[in-house]
């Protein structure tokens, strides 16, 4: 059911939100990772005047999907499918241990588009570039400790179960309040190869020696089996004929 039209004030409490018009509750703090993956991996170079100074604007950009879960928003049908991913340097100067992200929704053409902006010390950024450059980094995958919600019943959910992570509505009731937070880890690794097709070869060929035409073999093999039964039922035959002999002279 879409709420949209039912959405009237959000009130948030002790990690707690709820939505007027919504019989859904949402709580923070899962014990579970939101994590994301991407492929496709492109480098995008440039440079922007800011406040009258040049700063360099490269990015990585990717296309993102939510491992293990979906993501929605707060009241409304629907979940994010592809999400547009931007990897980011921060400032040289912001040499720091943490890794960010920010998820949320953006105005696109007219149409509102999810995405999450990763920011990334220097030398993360560029350790990824290089192995971009080299071709050892097609697929990137990311956990982060987030401010994202998820449905009271679903906080303590198991490993493997899928989760639905939510970003909270905006005072709007249409706007969504972008999500933040810290990245435990990522890693990239080169696509994966899909596994190669087995060929099914009859176990005839398999046998067939090299430089003979296998369905020839065969047949001259089971020619051959054939004559063996024959001498052999025609052997049992005439000892069969013996034995009536002898029976008859005693």
């Amino acid at each position: 059911m879409n709420e949209s039209s039912a959405l009237r004030s959000v009130s948030v409490s002790e990690g707690r939100m709820a939505i007027e018009g919504s019989l859904a509750r949402y709580v923070q703090g899962s014990a579970r990772r939101f994590r994301l993956r991407a492929a496709r991996l492109r480098i995008v170079g440039g440079f922007e005047s800011r406040d009258g100074r040049l700063e360099d604007a490269q990015r990585i950009l990717a296309e993102a999907h939510v491992a293990d879960g979906v993501l929605r928003r707060a009241g409304f049908d629907g979940e994010a499918e592809a999400i547009g991913l931007t990897l980011r340097p921060l400032a040289a100067s912001s040499e720091q241990p943490r890794l960010l992200l920010m998820l949320g929704y953006r105005d696109e053409g007219g149409a509102e588009m999810p995405f999450a902006d990763v920011f990334l010390a220097p030398s993360v950024f560029e350790a990824l570039k290089a192995d971009i450059l080299k071709g050892l980094a097609q697929e990137v995958s990311l956990s982060a400790t987030t401010s994202l919600w998820v449905r009271e019943e679903d906080r303590e959910l198991p490993a493997g179960s899928p989760v639905r992570w939510y970003l909270a509505p905006g005072s709007d009731g249409n706007a969504v309040v972008p999500a933040r937070g810290f990245i435990d880890s990522i890693e990239w690794m080169p696509q994966a190869r899909p596994e190669p097709l087995v060929e099914v070869v009859p176990a005839h060929q398999v046998a067939a020696e090299p430089g003979h035409d296998s369905d020839e073999d065969w047949q001259e093999s089971s020619a051959e089996q054939l004559r063996k039964i024959n001498w052999s039922f025609r052997q049992l035959l005439l000892l069969l004929a013996f034995l009536m002999i002898i029976v008859a002279l005693k």
